[in-house]
């Protein structure tokens, strides 16, 4: 020890008087170079990671709370490498103050506990670190800085800043006032830095404090990391190279052995804040609940307190749409659970269609209590991949069906990291909306059942919304999807499931006797279906009716069931109000859509349901006229109908 203070004390005298921490820091950041050069990387990378590699090393010897010895510790810093680019240099830090039991761990999202985001998309995880600072605000104003008392850091590229999911997030955690946000970049090593810079002046104005150093300047990083410990509004810090570099000190100087490993200052520091954290909260007086939202566990009795709670919201109903019992679970989910942090857009937040309920609609409790995202709906739902990484937390979001393609990278990073992220999509339907008819929702439904491990959910009444709600919160496999109409088909009630239920994906809803033909449907369309089999039944043709809420949970049901709920004879017919594609894994080759095939047509939505022949009238004629031609129901009609109303073409009419 004591050779190390004399080498301490002649790189002090070198270096113009450096304290023995910012030496040990020197040292670390020295260390982390060599490793850098042990890999196979690219010029560009590897200079854009030498330039980092001090103000990271600073970060982790001298603030950053971690420790290795439990990197999943709740109330860690985290430390976020949202590119693959950067990676070497976080697992150089892993390497230098880590335990050798995780040395052999690939730095992998799920596999390595200190990769705290999957890579992604440029800017996906500036949303989500984003999403995690709002986390840990809210968190704190419930627990208190006893329990809650962490930052969120996040290592980004130039490129990371330039894109418009970065940018979005940017202006929410400047709205949200998420003052424990950090994001350390460097330019690009292009000689040509004008969108660099252009990207640290959209920062600035969107509420955050910039902070310019040079990369090899130590006392220069450590007081803007001091400085951003005191900021009141997220920070950026922009690690610049220096114009007159300093003289290097001791490249090929290796750390001590004491200040390696469990001997780090990062582990030593990060071991003492979490022994500290564990005694507060031995004798904390909220520490079962917090337990609880940490592990994810529902409260007790909460499947009949939020019974209740929908109940008594759906009874101020003003009228029993799928969007408005899907809002009244929102806000029931609201009362009972205090884990659940809705972001809302703007474009969830539309009175009803109906004027006559205009005059007395109010919005739903859940959207007024929820965080306001705008029209920001691409960065909202990368903040939501945050919240749900975090932990402790149910993150939700409310925004319109139409808005979906912009959420779309989100939404499939959090299927990717398989996160419970719920997502309530308002204005489903054929209703002529804002954006005229070119936003009717033909293929929207169809892309999103092809996100692996993502859930749809499309109820068609009151009830199966609340079984479609519970299902959802459920699924553990990732996110769910509540696609929600808000306009109601008759009959307001459907009758009671003869053969399964909505927690089971699909079921069966009318079932007679040797049925000749099986009518499946999602959503408001299921009431075009029983209107046809009763139809059917005044000629004497046999129809069931197979509701299909969430084609994910009825694929994963036994295949007994399913045959069971579809039937193993007869015609199978499905109707849904858009796209066809992949419903034949339920129609089979013989089978018949009833759907959307166009979009851009603008009118009232029951002109455009007979444009489309999504009528129980269409439905009898198309089934009739396929059974006289197979000659299955010979003499039950005197006619051949006419093709099929969805594939006409003409001027639209409009119900009288």
């Amino acid at each position: 020890m004591a050779t190390a203070l004399s080498t301490d004390h002649l790189l002090s005298n070198e270096e113009g008087g450096l304290s023995a921490q910012q030496i040990s820091v020197v040292r670390m950041s020295h260390a982390a170079r060599q490793l850098l050069r042990t890999e196979t990387l690219p010029a560009h990378i590897r200079a854009v990671l030498e330039l980092m590699c001090l103000p990271v090393t600073a970060l982790w010897c001298r603030v950053l709370r971690f420790d290795p010895a439990a990197p999943d510790w709740p109330d860690r810093d985290r430390f976020v490498v949202p590119s693959t680019t950067m990676q070497p240099l976080l697992r150089a830090m892993l390497r230098l103050t880590g335990e050798k039991k995780h040395a052999a761990v690939p730095l992998e999202y799920g596999r390595h506990p200190a990769v705290e985001v999957a890579p992604g998309p440029a800017g996906q995880g500036v949303a989500a670190a984003a999403g995690m600072a709002l986390a840990e605000q809210a968190l704190c104003r419930r627990f208190g800085r006893s329990l809650v008392n962490h930052r969120t850091w996040v290592l980004a590229q130039d490129t990371d800043l330039a894109t418009g999911v970065a940018m979005e997030a940017a202006q929410l955690a400047g709205r949200f006032g998420l003052d424990r946000l950090a994001v350390l970049v460097a330019p690009p090593s292009e000689p040509d830095t004008a969108d660099f810079v252009d990207s640290l002046t959209r920062f600035s104005a969107s509420g955050w404090t910039v902070r310019k150093v040079e990369a090899d300047n130590l006392p220069a990083i450590t007081s803007a990391l001091a400085a951003t410990l005191r900021a009141r509004k997220p920070t950026l810090i922009a690690c610049l190279p220096s114009a007159a570099p300093l003289s290097p000190l001791g490249p090929d100087l290796p750390p001590e052995e004491e200040l390696t490993g469990p001997w780090s200052p990062t582990a030593r520091r990060g071991a003492s804040t979490r022994r500290s954290w564990l005694r507060r909260f031995a004798r904390h007086r909220q520490r079962t609940a917090f337990e609880r939202e940490q592990t994810a566990r529902p409260p007790t009795l909460f499947h009949e307190d939020w019974q209740r709670a929908w109940e008594w919201r759906m009874r101020t109903a003003l009228e029993t749409s799928t969007q408005e019992s899907g809002l009244a679970g929102l806000d029931a989910l609201s009362d009972i659970l205090p884990e659940l942090t809705c972001l809302t857009a703007a474009s969830a937040k539309n009175a009803p269609p109906s004027d006559q309920n205009t005059a007395g609609w109010q919005r739903p409790v859940a959207l007024a209590k929820g965080r306001e995202c705008g029209i920001q709906e691409h960065g909202m739902a990368g903040m939501l991949n945050g919240l749900a990484l975090h932990g402790g937390m149910l993150a939700c979001a409310a925004a319109s069906m139409m808005t979906v393609d912009r959420m779309r990278s989100a939404l499939r990073m959090a299927a990717f990291m398989r996160q419970k992220v719920l997502y309530l999509l308002t204005g489903d339907g054929l209703a002529l909306g804002d954006g005229g008819g070119a936003w009717q929702p033909v293929e929207q439904l169809a892309s999103l059942r092809a996100t692996p491990n993502l859930a749809v959910f499309r109820p068609g009444s009151a009830e199966e919304t609340f079984k479609c709600w519970e299902a959802a919160l459920h699924w553990q496999g990732g996110p769910a999807v509540l696609v929600l109409c808000p306009h109601q088909n008759t009959p307001l009630r459907f009758p009671a499931a003869v053969l399964g239920g909505a927690t089971r994906g699909g079921y069966v809803i009318r079932s007679p006797e040797k049925r000749q033909v099986t009518l499946i449907a999602s959503g408001p369309e299921v009431a075009i279906a029983l209107e046809a089999s009763h139809h059917l039944a005044q000629r004497n043709i046999r129809a069931a009716v197979v509701s299909i809420p969430c084609w994910e949970l009825f694929a994963a049901q036994p295949g007994t069931y399913r045959r069971a709920v579809l039937g193993g004879a007869g015609l199978r017919i499905g109707i849904e109000a858009a796209s066809g594609f992949g419903w034949e894994r339920w129609l089979g080759p013989e089978g018949i859509f009833v759907g959307m095939d166009d979009f851009g047509t603008s009118a009232p939505a029951n002109a455009l349901y007979e444009r489309f022949g999504i009528t129980a009238e269409a439905i009898c004629e198309k089934v009739e006229h396929h059974l006289f031609a197979s000659g299955a129901a010979r003499g039950a009609s005197s006619f051949a109908p006419d093709q099929p109303r969805a594939r006409a073409r003409g001027p639209l009419l409009t119900r009288p």
